[in-house]
């Protein structure tokens, strides 16, 4: 039997993923807290103060957040774009 090597994705992948994820965390607290029935303002600051609890965790420079925000900020409109037009094509 073969070994299989084992593939360490770079340190620098992770972390942005990590940031990344509390964004998207974030909507979903947002989610949850509102169905615990907070209000839409108060489980929205509940939702913001723990990921930015998460961001400020992981480490990453204001300006690669910024970054890594935009690319998300992109992909969604790309997604609600091509969405419009599959509801249109019905």
């Amino acid at each position: 039997m073969g070994r299989r090597s084992i593939r360490v994705k770079p340190l620098e992948e992770v972390v942005n993923r990590y940031a990344e994820s509390a964004l998207i965390s974030a909507v979903r607290l947002r989610r949850y807290w509102m169905s615990q029935g907070d209000s839409e303002k108060r489980a929205i600051a509940k939702a913001v103060k723990q990921a930015v609890g998460m961001i400020s965790s992981s480490g990453v420079p204001p300006e690669r957040l910024y970054e890594l925000f935009d690319e998300l900020e992109k992909a969604c409109r790309a997604f609600k774009s091509m969405l419009k037009e599959v509801i249109k094509s019905r």
